[in-house]
């Protein structure tokens, strides 16, 4: 497509109207050939189905070194929000309310313990950890906001629960500072509704 009708996180329908194909799209033989490697390329990456688990994570920083000093697009990953899993957050922990974005925490002790049995809530967690979520409306959908939160890394500090689960992956994984990388989320996840508050119901005319 042209330069200046793509946009990043595009939906696929969009792309495809603007789609220019093979030949009016590619000015030169060297575009062909880039083309040409990069299609072959993609269905290798381990984003290619917009997920990544905690061992692919894993493996991308330790083959991109420096990527997260260095971020290019090819070593930044594309992950699609809609196959996270949240686990037991719900609609109430946004607190700043729908269409404004909500610092979460989805390393607590529910999800913690829940993710032992859950692969996808495991991943979620373990890229995530603390991040910041807009809120679309009150059925739970919500955008992953992209900014510093989203950097998948292993940087150290933050609470004594979080330091210790962080110098174990570092020490259990053979990992340091240079390893890390940015992603970038698209679509949209799911949160649980808040549960409506219980009104307990009298018959008329009885009181306490």
């Amino acid at each position: 497509m042209k330069r200046e009708n793509f946009t990043q996180g595009m939906s696929h329908s969009d792309a495809l109207s603007r789609d220019l194909g093979v030949v009016n799209g590619l000015n030169s033989l060297e575009a062909a050939y880039r083309w040409f490697n990069f299609s072959n390329y993609i269905p290798h990456r381990p984003d290619y189905d917009g997920f990544v688990t905690i061992q692919e994570g894993v493996d991308w920083a330790k083959s991109h070194p420096g990527a997260l000093q260095n971020p290019t697009p090819q070593s930044t990953l594309y992950l699609d929000a809609s196959k996270l899993d949240f686990g037991n957050i719900t609609t109430a922990d946004l607190i700043n309310g729908v269409g404004k974005s909500s610092p979460v925490n989805l390393n607590n002790a529910g999800n913690f313990f829940a993710s032992a049995g859950n692969a996808a809530l495991a991943s979620t967690v373990y890229a995530l950890g603390r991040v910041d979520l807009t809120l679309i409306n009150n059925k739970g959908s919500v955008r992953v906001v992209n900014n510093a939160a989203t950097d998948y890394d292993w940087n150290t500090g933050g609470g004594i629960v979080r330091s210790n689960l962080i110098g174990f992956e570092r020490w259990r994984a053979s990992l340091n500072d240079e390893h890390g990388f940015r992603t970038f989320y698209f679509g949209i996840g799911t949160v649980k509704p808040s549960p409506k508050p219980f009104v307990a119901q009298y018959p008329r005319g009885n009181k306490f």
